[in-house]
């Protein structure tokens, strides 16, 4: 009910916001030049194009995409990067290839199902063991916390990790190249999954809510030494003997905080100013990144309030119009105006006040 309530709001929101002179160009199509072709790696290092026809389990040794230069590879992670997450997936639209992206998506489900099925303590840590051992070599798990269950990609911030299969591999011309990718989480998976309660002065504020030791939610302010200020949000669930990323969630935050600059992303991937933004939110989602401004000239510390509400904490019985509000669907950039969405209650939100400090 919670889902289909935000769906109305938005849809209505799209109406009421078609003729806000600052709404940013919403970006829907599909058809783009193919830029690349998934291809065979046969066991002898053979490069062939796959048959649409054929199925897995028909194909010989590993796929790839296949770009026809170099030039074309980078446009495609200067594509990739300039788009919201929630699009970075179906970029690669090809039933017969799996990016290491998409394999941490599948693996998490698999990861559900295992937590769903498992019918007493010792039979999920035998099937959980059997799962770790599965990915191990491909995804990673959580070093820096031993409750956290969940596989992650390594060097997931690298956009190329949409690009290339499991074992790191994409075809350039006629030539197979191997990614160097860190085996480690990514910084952004770190902000919210690894998550570390710091005291003193510091560049950034975390924080962190649970409803009934089932829920999680963990934030992070950022202040980065470029002076960019980025929100971090990340839900996770109980299950069994730890937890594990819960990505279905709708999220919505309001920084208010200064001295900064609020600012958006337009058609072209550049950054530009913004008067003001009062709420964020974003649908179906369980992490969030998102830079939100920048510190103004001058200044060398932040000082606020970060309020952040899941569909869980929002009341849902009552339907707000608010102004100034930038919600990321599904489109390449997201959109600004005026929103109608479940009311945000301060007295439901997490988060709290913070300073944090410009570290160069």
């Amino acid at each position: 009910m919670k889902k289909l309530l935000f769906l109305t709001a938005i849809a209505l929101a799209a109406i009421s916001c078609q003729d806000e002179e600052n709404n940013l160009p919403i970006d829907n199509s599909s058809s783009q030049p193919q830029k690349f072709q998934v291809v065979q790696i046969t066991d002898q290092g053979e490069i062939i194009p796959t048959d649409n026809s054929k199925t897995r389990s028909s194909i010989q040794g590993e796929t790839a995409l296949q770009f026809a230069s170099e030039a074309d590879y980078q446009l495609s992670l200067k594509e990739i990067n300039d788009m919201q997450s929630c699009n970075r997936l179906a970029y690669v639209d090809a039933n017969d290839f799996i990016s290491l992206q998409e394999l941490a998506v599948k693996a998490d489900e698999e990861l559900e199902e295992i937590a769903n099925t498992a019918t007493s303590e010792s039979d999920f840590k035998t099937k959980y063991s059997q799962y770790v051992e599965k990915y191990k070599g491909l995804l990673v798990t959580n070093k820096y916390d031993n409750e956290d269950l969940s596989l992650y990609v390594p060097d997931g911030d690298n956009v190329s990790t949409y690009l290339v299969n499991s074992n790191r591999k994409v075809v350039i011309g006629n030539e197979v190249k191997k990614i160097s990718l860190s085996d480690d989480m990514s910084e952004s998976d770190k902000a919210v999954y690894a998550y570390t309660p710091l005291s003193g002065e510091t560049n950034h504020f975390n924080f962190q809510n649970f409803i009934e030791d089932k829920k999680k939610t963990t934030g992070r302010v950022d202040l980065e030494s470029s002076r960019v200020i980025k929100v971090h949000v990340g839900c996770q669930k109980k299950t069994w003997h730890g937890w594990k990323r819960d990505n279905h969630r709708d999220v919505y935050f309001q920084l208010d905080a200064a001295p900064m600059f609020f600012e958006l992303r337009n058609v072209a991937g550049v950054y530009y100013p913004v008067d003001y933004i009062r709420f964020h939110a974003f649908r179906n989602n369980g992490k969030i990144e998102f830079r939100t401004g920048g510190l103004k000239l001058d200044a060398t510390s932040l000082s606020g309030t970060i309020s952040v509400w899941t569909d869980l904490t929002v009341n849902t019985s009552e339907q707000v119009s608010y102004k100034n509000v930038y919600v990321d669907y599904e489109g390449k950039y997201g959109n600004y105006g005026i929103y109608t969405l479940p009311k945000l209650d301060p007295s439901n939100a997490y988060g709290g006040e913070f300073t944090v400090v410009l570290i160069k």
